[in-house]
């Protein structure tokens, strides 16, 4: 399958936020990152724009292969492995729900998880970005 531009556009913003994760963090210890609250605030709008993106990417690929509309951003990740683009829903359901949380637990947030997610976990996007380029 061919992708269209949008989905280019859009691997290609997943790259850039991949990067600025990478740039925020740089040289950023776990204590640091506690107390610099507008750095926690980048981190965590820079994985939700990610995750978006990653949401976005899924459903545009279920329109294009004419699959139907996704009822919630799970089914979309399911959706892909079913149509083979990804190994499997894990770890892009966890994505999900980490955006979830951010979104809608916005007072709950664990800046220890953010760290975490932002280090170590950044790899994921770009696992994604590789299985949708080789449609």
């Amino acid at each position: 399958m061919e992708l269209n531009g949008v989905v280019q556009r859009k691997l290609a913003l997943l790259d850039e936020s991949v990067l600025r994760l990478q740039g925020f963090l740089a040289g950023t210890t776990l204590e640091q990152f506690k107390r610099d609250d507008l750095k926690r605030a980048a981190v965590e709008r820079v994985l939700q724009v990610a995750v978006e993106i990653v949401i976005d990417i899924a459903e545009r690929i279920i329109a294009l292969k004419g699959a139907g509309p996704a009822a919630t951003s799970v089914e979309a990740v399911e959706r892909l492995v079913t149509l083979r683009v990804l190994p499997a829903p894990q770890p892009y359901i966890e994505m999900v729900r980490f955006r979830n949380r951010i979104v809608h637990g916005y007072t709950d947030i664990d800046p220890e998880m953010v760290y975490m997610i932002a280090t170590t976990r950044h790899e994921d996007f770009r696992k994604f970005r590789d299985a949708v380029d080789r449609l």
